[in-house]
């Protein structure tokens, strides 16, 4: 090969190989500091549309966890409301059997019924006050939007929690119809359309259950007898549906490490594998520059031939 001072192709050629080695070594060194193997388009098209596409998924399955966790509070917030409903109902029975007993007067009985009457006031207020971020659960005064699971093969789970509630004094009176809580999980309808909830009447509503007599008193046992089957009924649907939505939650856990395990075989570095590749990329850079300096004083050589 002749010596030329015009143009050094050696010189050239080191200088691509240079700088190839460099801009390898800055990849490496992105790799190693970010811990990802993929950190734009450019890297591995392919796998990191994929990535990304699991990322997504990732997050959505991550939101619909929190919403089912958010549906189970709100379950248990339902379930609290209804128990201390069922034990004002036990008390209710407690004094109906007492004022249908022959051994008390009718003085005694209207004491009975005074509390009768207030307990089922508190039955009314209870079903008011019982909500979950604002919404009112067990008077039906909105039904609740359905409960987004997840985007992938999930059915939406529609829970409304009472039907149709008149607020009042007559709220818990017919021709009122009152639901303490309906619920609709497929083909499951726990509601009671178009009659009274508990079929228990107001303290203000002559036609409303009373123990003021002993008649009365008789007829009440049957009707609180139904409604606490009923309020038993709504207990249990409230509790399979609590049941799904934990379910769910696992199952929707399952799929989140499925899934970032998968986002991690892609996108994710192996360090052993990038460190020795930068061990490799740093030596040929700096085989690079050096041979890189050697190329650079090839024309010196031609100009000692003119001394």
């Amino acid at each position: 090969m002749g010596l030329r001072i015009r143009t050094n192709v050696q010189s050239l050629v080191s200088q691509r190989h240079l700088s190839a080695s460099s801009k390898a070594v800055a990849a490496q060194t992105e790799k190693l500091s970010s811990g990802y193997r993929i950190n734009k388009g450019a890297d591995d098209a392919a796998g990191f549309a994929i990535a990304e596409a699991l990322k997504g998924d990732i997050r959505s399955l991550a939101q619909a966890r929190r919403n089912a966790n958010d549906a189970v509070s709100l379950v248990e917030v339902a379930e609290g409301g209804l128990d201390e409903i069922n034990n004002i109902m036990i008390r209710l029975r407690e004094l109906t059997v007492q004022a249908a007993s022959d051994t008390i007067g009718t003085r005694e009985r209207t004491y009975l019924n005074e509390e009768f009457m207030a307990l089922k006031d508190e039955i009314d207020r209870i079903a008011i006050s019982t909500e979950f971020n604002g919404t009112r659960l067990l008077t039906g005064q909105k039904e609740l939007d359905p409960v987004l699971l997840a985007e992938h093969n999930y059915s939406p789970l529609e829970i409304q929690v009472g039907k149709d509630y008149f607020p009042g004094p007559d709220a818990l009176s017919a021709p009122n119809p009152v639901d303490i809580i309906r619920l609709n999980l497929g083909n499951l309808n726990a509601s009671t359309d178009g009659e009274n909830s508990l079929g228990l009447g107001s303290a203000q509503n002559s036609e409303g259950t009373r123990i003021d007599n002993k008649v009365s008193a008789q007829s009440a046992i049957v009707v609180i007898d139904n409604a606490m089957d009923k309020v038993a009924s709504y207990r249990g649907s409230l509790g399979a549906i609590q049941n799904r939505f934990q379910s769910t939650d696992r199952n929707l856990g399952i799929q989140i490490e499925a899934l970032s395990a998968a986002r991690s075989r892609i996108k994710d570095a192996d360090f052993a594998a990038e460190s020795a590749e930068l061990s490799q990329q740093n030596i040929l850079q700096q085989a690079g520059a050096a041979v890189l300096a050697q190329a650079n004083q090839l024309p010196n050589i031609a100009l000692k031939l003119l001394q």
